[in-house]
């Protein structure tokens, strides 16, 4: 069996006191097709010493200011050459064999597109397990995007339909793997996704990390700006966007547009008229709140519930 080339990118910046794991996990994988790139972005502690030490094992590596992590991991996409791509952050490392799996699954299957594996978190402090997940699948892209469980490190991509989405989005800081994701089910569609069993990565909690340090709540807002922006691209009515906008402020996530052929649009939106129908009317407008009521129900969101029996029955009649 001939194994596909995997490209493995680790954007760092000063976590010289993890990064060594990192790349030995990625090195000791013995994985026979490998290119390994390192962005860093200029990191003064003693990241690049560490760097230097593995330089004849690694493919390409670089230590300049850059943009930021979304920024690095484009840059190595640039330079990528591997049928098979994903990045792991310079405080993680691999379980060993997760790179053999990886290949051979995609060796294995020609039309496979994104290969979904475990991933494995802890705290740093003590070792404890946080929790162990694999990414979440709904029955439709709209479910898949709407309800995001995303796990990143754990998941691979075939090449070229990354580069084909132009990469990660560079004005994000948080949710930029979530919405990649969303921009491959959108067109791509999920029809081309395998699972497995295999854990792939150690992911860890420390207090220096964006997850742990900056907070969740940072994360949810840039995750809601792509919901509007695609909502509003579906033709979401102006009430529900602005409604939409009170879970995150001022907008910073610039976007083109998205190539949707595998997204049901009307299902995607009918959500939002579904969340937001109650508010619509309490504002008095039950023109849009009866709209979104109609199409909430013609998507199959609509629920007969103690908490719209009444406005159903007010719609209905007004």
């Amino acid at each position: 069996m001939q194994l596909p080339r995997i490209t493995i990118i680790t954007p760092s910046y000063n976590q010289g006191q993890y990064i060594e794991q990192t790349i030995r996990s990625v090195l000791e994988q013995g994985y026979p097709n490998l290119e390994y790139i390192i962005i860093d972005g200029g990191s003064t502690d003693q990241t690049v010493d560490i760097i230097r030490k593995y330089e004849k094992h690694i493919s390409y590596w670089v230590s300049e200011p850059d943009q930021g992590q979304a920024h690095a991991i484009n840059k190595g996409l640039a330079k990528a050459t591997g049928e098979v791509f994903n990045w792991l952050n310079s405080d993680d490392y691999y379980q060993p064999g997760a790179l053999r799996e990886v290949g051979e699954r995609f060796a294995e299957n020609k039309k496979l597109q994104v290969l979904c594996g475990y991933t494995h978190c802890y705290f740093d402090e003590t070792g404890k397990t946080s929790h162990t997940y694999q990414m979440g699948i709904k029955p439709t892209v709209a479910q898949t995007c709407l309800n995001i469980e995303m796990n990143q490190p754990g998941t691979f991509y075939r090449t070229p339909e990354i580069k084909v989405l132009g990469g990660v989005n560079q004005s994000l800081r948080y949710v930029f793997d979530n919405e990649l994701w969303m921009r491959f089910l959108c067109q791509f569609g999920q029809n081309h996704i395998q699972f497995t069993e295999q854990l792939m990565v150690h992911f860890r909690l420390h207090g220096n990390s964006k997850s742990v340090g900056e907070g969740f709540g940072l994360f949810n807002k840039e995750q809601e700006q792509i919901r509007y922006q695609l909502a509003k691209q579906c033709g979401l009515s102006d009430e529900l966007l602005e409604l939409q906008t009170q879970f995150f402020g001022k907008l910073n996530y610039q976007t083109s547009h998205w190539n949707t052929e595998k997204l049901n649009t009307n299902e995607y939106t009918a959500f939002f008229a579904d969340k937001f129908m109650l508010t619509l009317f309490r504002k008095g407008k039950r023109k849009q709140a009866k709209q979104a009521m109609h199409q909430s129900i013609t998507n199959g969101y609509f629920k007969l519930n103690r908490k719209y029996i009444s406005l159903w029955f007010k719609l209905l009649l007004s």
